[in-house]
């Protein structure tokens, strides 16, 4: 049931995203590089809403409203991920929601309503696109593979560390992609697009791809290699051959 529920809340946010493209309302700074629309608001709104007929004594931490709520389950919402993408018309944005259970994540769930793409992972069960079972690659080495870089603004504290690591990345990967949307980067680890994806500034809203890339056979830590959680500030995820080879990389690139 609370699979269902999640799914159902997050597809009809997406539906009424979908339907304010082009008319989202006054875009507000969040902060210098962070939009929020009218949307954003709304589709938060509408998920738990949702959710707590359900669920009336759920917690909820939602990027627009914070945290309410001390429940047996904590609901960790985006809205819209990746509002910049939202506003400019470009189609990688997603609607996310995780499920925590006493601090461990037992579902996530996200959408990309313009691709019509939704991804769910539920803990022990495998990780799914559309119902099929997804997994990461099997590239073993880091000259053959796609990383992904999971930050599209960098604030002052990680802008030196995070240029140091990127061109270690140019150096030593094959390609390297950044599409400004940190849930669906997520996804396209799971599925095996990247091969590597690395956080520099790890977001709590976007925790639903961790169970999800994790269900499709990654490892998901923070960059010193420790197990990540809600509040994590950095995130490297990959497969067991890549991984370690990305922790050296970040550790040097860090220093």
């Amino acid at each position: 049931m609370l699979k269902n529920i999640v799914i159902k809340a997050v597809k009809e946010a997406g539906s009424f995203a979908l339907s304010r493209v082009g008319n989202f309302g006054e875009v507000k700074n969040k902060s210098p590089k962070d939009f929020l629309t009218e949307v954003d608001e709304e589709a938060e709104r509408l998920i738990i809403a949702k959710i707590k007929e359900k669920f009336p004594d759920a917690g909820f931490y939602g990027e627009e409203s914070g945290r309410q709520g001390n429940g047996k389950y904590l609901f960790v919402i985006d809205p819209i991920d990746a509002t910049t993408n939202y506003i400019k018309g470009i189609p990688l944005f997603d609607i996310s929601v995780a499920v925590y259970e006493n601090d461990i994540t037992i579902l996530g769930v996200i959408f990309c309503p313009k691709l019509d793409e939704l991804y769910v992972a539920e803990r022990g069960k495998g990780a799914y696109l559309n119902g099929e079972r997804i997994n990461v690659s099997q590239v073993s080495e880091l000259g053959k593979a796609v990383v992904g870089w999971n930050r599209s603004n960098h604030p002052p504290k990680i802008l030196e560390s995070s240029k140091r690591i990127i061109a270690r990345v140019l150096d030593r990967a094959a390609t390297f992609r950044v599409f400004g949307t940190g849930g669906l980067d997520y996804c396209y680890l799971a599925k095996g697009s990247f091969d590597v994806c690395i956080t520099p500034l790890a977001e709590p809203f976007h925790s639903a791809g961790y169970i999800i890339m994790e269900e499709a056979g990654a490892k998901v830590t923070d960059y010193e290699g420790k197990p990540h959680n809600l509040n994590s500030k950095t995130i490297i995820a990959a497969n067991k051959y890549l991984h370690p080879q990305i922790i050296e990389l970040v550790r040097v690139g860090s220093n």
